[in-house]
């Protein structure tokens, strides 16, 4: 963060006296400046620029705060004193520039409001509407970014205030100041993703992409997406997907262009052709369509990964994708998944690139950091080549001037390897869309191909009647009309996807962990469960429990499993197949982070 000095200290203490603990103006009518200027205070007429705080502020380390405070409007439902908020936005040029807030406060209010390090108390009085509120002026000595941050220290009312806007001024400074308006809100807030286009072996055709990846410690935070293997039709790297959960992920795109995978035609549908143990396969929407896997692994920062990707074509106007990662802590290569595509892009690996991106906009403030060292290509001569030079080139965030904390390149501490840097509102990076150049390690990948996992699928599941079956206990469910005429634990069983179960909420409340209880009417055996989430995935179930009995009393838990926000049906097996009559289904969280759940259907299957 580059130096901000408070020049107006003294300004502040003054004001307070002078004001009665309050400078502010109403934002309509010119009466209230005239009447803030005649009493000797400056006027609140120059701060013309306003940063909006819903897509530029965040809480300081506390992704759950700044969920909750940083909302439609800007800042609201700020009660505790421990938040440290900031606002940031980018200086193009340098010089004196008027401070102020756009706010409403409950109470008298005041507020810790600090700059690099120097701070002030500042007091505002209760308003019912919005107002300009003056602080003071600053120094902005060089261009990049800064930040203003808030801090609460005492209110007489319900909150710290409604803050809408940082404000800053005079016009002068309209075309030096940036940040990230409404149209950009959720990218604005997710952050520039920054990528490498790798320079191919000339005249070849590639089968086999080989990259190294390494996330320096403490440059993984939650919402990161390290990603080592891509091409023409997906990607396959590495996530933080939670504070307790990480996986690698492979996915291949449609060629179909839709944002909803159950719109796919069946001749475009990607298709797994097998998937390793441990892997849950599944499709995705949203960003393109298609097929996805991940396996839940907890790598860790400061190791070095191996990623390996596959692709041929096997069948008329389809090439087939399979992905292998290595992990230093297992010591083998290990399959994640292969996916036949339909219509693709070329019969071989084509586009090889590696990108970083965040998917968590409470995580936009956050730097990460990952370097890619090693990587090859192997061609149909049964060549390894080595790829030493990469294009860095960034995301439409970035190119349209939204955000400028990208970064990316040959690393400055080791030559051999490339790096991307994105997020936290750094201000000294590389230009994007230039040539770089690795120093080149020479030692091709010492892999033996035939002794790679050979790609299969599981027998397909016999699922068991459900006749006799019924709910018998739930913790709660939405039967006020909530949910129309579905929304009852019953219709889980009822063999219709488009009804589902849904935690109580209309007129109630309801907290997570939610349970089923389902009695089979005589005992059975079964290999696994199969899962459909609500189709429209609203409220789809993340983390599950599965507990079984004989006689509704004495409980075993089968373990804690995780379903992908998927509509296509999921299956959970069983490390043995186990007897019971009554089983649960213990829903502990959601994919959209809210206490409430939903299911549409749930089966047991044996593979016997």
């Amino acid at each position: 963060m580059k130096t901000i000095k408070l020049v107006l200290l003294v300004c502040f203490s003054t004001l307070l006296c002078n004001y009665s603990c309050s400078k502010d103006e109403a934002t309509s009518g010119d009466q209230a400046i005239v009447e803030a200027e005649a009493k000797g205070g400056p006027s609140t007429n120059n701060l013309s620029i306003s940063v909006p705080c819903e897509g530029n502020s965040w809480v300081v380390d506390n992704p759950t705060a700044t969920s909750n405070i940083v909302v439609s409007g800007g800042i609201k439902n700020w009660t505790s004193s421990s938040d440290k908020i900031r606002t940031y936005f980018y200086a193009k040029s340098t010089g004196s520039i008027e401070l102020g807030l756009q706010a409403k406060f409950s109470g008298n209010t005041t507020l810790k409001v600090t700059f690099d390090g120097v701070s002030q108390q500042q007091t505002f009085s209760s308003s019912n509407n919005f107002k300009k509120h003056y602080i003071g002026s600053v120094t902005i000595n060089q261009t990049g970014y800064y930040y203003v941050e808030l801090e609460g220290v005492s209110t007489s009312g319900s909150s710290f205030g409604e803050i809408s806007n940082v404000l800053l001024g005079d016009s002068s400074w309209s075309a030096n100041i940036t940040y990230v308006d409404s149209d950009w809100f959720y990218w604005g807030r997710r952050g520039p993703s920054c990528h490498l286009g790798y320079d191919e072996p000339a005249n070849k055709d590639i089968t086999w992409f080989y990259n190294e990846l390494t996330v320096p410690v403490g440059m993984d935070p939650v919402g990161s997406y390290f990603m080592a293997d891509g091409f023409s039709g997906g990607y396959f790297g590495m996530q933080v997907n939670s504070e307790t959960e990480r996986r690698i992920l492979f996915s291949v795109w449609s060629a179909y262009d839709t944002q909803d995978p159950n719109q796919i035609p069946e001749e475009y549908t990607v298709i797994p052709l097998g998937y390793g143990d441990g892997v849950t396969v599944g499709e995705f929407g949203g960003e393109g369509s298609g097929a996805q896997s991940y396996l839940v692994y907890p790598w860790v920062a400061g190791n070095t990964y191996k990623f390996l990707l596959k692709g041929e074509s096997n069948a008329s106007n389809t090439t087939d994708y399979t992905a292998y990662f290595y992990a230093p802590e297992v010591g083998d290569w290990k399959l994640i998944a292969s996916f036949r595509r339909p219509y693709p892009a070329a019969p071989h690996l084509t586009d090889l690139h590696s990108f970083i991106e965040n998917f968590n906009t409470t995580m936009g403030d956050e730097t990460r950091r990952v370097d890619f060292t090693n990587q090859w290509a192997y061609d149909t001569q049964g060549n390894w080549n080595e790829m030493t030079t990469a294009t860095y080139t960034v995301d439409g965030t970035a190119s349209s001037g939204v955000r400028f904390d990208y970064d990316g390149g040959v690393s400055s501490t080791n030559s051999s390897s490339f790096y991307l840097k994105n997020c936290g509102f750094f201000s000294d990076n590389q230009v994007p869309y230039s040539s770089h150049t690795r120093t080149a390690s020479g030692v091709a990948p010492n892999i033996n191909f035939a002794q790679l996992e050979v790609p299969t699928l599981p027998a397909e599941p016999t699922l068991l009647s459900r006749t006799g079956w019924s709910v018998i206990d739930y913790s709660t469910q939405e039967d006020s009309g909530g949910e129309g005429s579905t929304g009852r634990a019953a219709d889980v069983l009822d063999g219709d996807v488009n009804t589902y179960w849904h935690s109580c909420w209309s007129g109630c409340t309801a907290t997570p962990p939610h349970h089923i209880t389902v009695d089979a009417g005589s005992s059975i055996t079964a290999s696994g469960f199969r899962f459909v989430q609500r189709q429209s995935l609203s409220r789809a179930v993340k983390d599950v429990e599965i507990q079984v009995s004989t006689d509704n009393s004495s409980w075993q838990s089968l373990g804690d499993f995780v379903l992908g926000n998927s509509s296509a049906p999921q299956d959970i097996n069983l490390s043995s197949a186990t007897t019971f009559r009554y089983f649960k289904f213990i829903a502990k969280s959601a994919h959209d982070g809210t206490n409430n759940a939903a299911m549409a259907e749930i089966y047991a299957y044996t593979t016997e």
